[in-house]
């Protein structure tokens, strides 16, 4: 397979994007983002889209909630849409259980209220998914739910992989047929990130690659069945950093797909190091001031019983 890293940054001006001239630094505000490739050189979406022609799945990561990197995924969209080559649109924002409810909404069968409700939309749906879902509705193009749901992970989480073998036929087919479990770079990565103090276990780390092997899964499963077509997947930066995750998952089932990988950068982090392309955007407003106390959070705890999962989960955070 060619991996292509594209570690993505658009600043955007008011303009439209084909007439968009670079801004002379990518912090002007959180609607920005500019796009500079390996030598360091800024392009426009359109000479970007234009390198992207044969590429066969484009991840473009992102922080969640990130105005700036929200309308880059909707701007390149709406740009891809005007290529020759079919296209669908696959995102870790919807999970596999709610397929028959957002093909529902793209065949308009339902309201948006209804939609939101019942396919589980994440919190920021309207002001930062919306924009992708109307385009590919208006395109006629397929929107994947590659994600695995969000109350199976985390009982995997709590009780490891062993768990899916007590999961019915019907909800078993939500989730990857096959984790990787093995002891690699990604597993190695996210281990090194503690949560207070304490690193993750073996359990966390099997529902990590669960949304990964199942993302990857997703999109290897659609490509196979429709040969010559692309796929664009918006996903959190930390599921293909490095090249790890879940483009190294979707690398393993098909060696043979061109990838190509869309990263961050705020201007407050250090670029990486390889020469990879890179989306610089503006840094988000701190979270909490030094000092002030975690935010009071309550989560319901899954009942794991196979079919009787039952539990209400938080918003992402916003680098995952």
């Amino acid at each position: 397979m060619r991996l292509l890293m594209l570690f993505a940054g658009l600043l955007l001006t008011g303009c439209q994007t084909h007439s968009m001239a670079p801004l002379p630094a990518p912090t002007a505000n959180l609607f920005h983002y500019q796009l500079q490739n390996p030598q360091g050189s800024t392009l426009l979406l359109p000479d970007a889209v234009r390198q992207l022609a044969e590429a066969d799945v484009i991840m473009v990561g992102e922080l969640h909630g990130h105005q700036g990197i929200h309308r880059f995924q909707a701007d390149l969209l709406a740009q891809l849409l005007s290529q020759p080559r079919p296209l669908a649109l696959a995102m870790e924002q919807f999970s596999r259980d709610n397929q028959d409810t957002l093909d529902a909404y793209l065949a308009g069968e339902m309201g948006e209220e209804a939609f939101i409700k019942k396919s589980h939309a994440w919190p920021g749906y309207r002001s930062d998914y919306r924009p992708l879902i109307s385009l590919a509705r208006d395109a006629s193009i397929p929107v994947i739910a590659a994600n695995a749901p969000r109350h199976l992970v985390r009982c995997i989480g709590r009780e490891g992989a062993d768990y899916l073998r007590r999961l019915p036929a019907n909800e078993r087919k939500w989730v990857a047929e096959r984790l990787t479990l093995a002891d690699d770079a990604y597993k190695a990565r996210f281990m090194e990130n503690r949560h207070h103090g304490q690193a993750p276990s073996e359990q966390q780390f099997a529902a990590q690659t669960t949304w990964d092997d199942t993302m990857a899964e997703s999109i290897q499963l659609y490509l196979q069945q429709h040969p010559g077509h692309s796929m664009m997947l918006t996903v959190g930066r930390f599921h293909i950093a490095e090249g790890l995750g879940t483009a190294q998952r979707l690398q393993q089932r098909n060696p043979r797909l061109n990838i190509v990988l869309i990263y961050p950068v705020t201007a407050d982090e250090a670029l990486p190091k390889a020469p990879l392309w890179t989306l610089h955007v503006a840094p988000l407003p701190a979270s909490r001031l030094k000092g002030e106390p975690l935010p009071a959070f309550k989560r319901g705890e899954p009942d794991c019983l196979a079919g009787s999962v039952s539990v209400l989960f938080g918003p992402p955070a916003r680098n995952s």
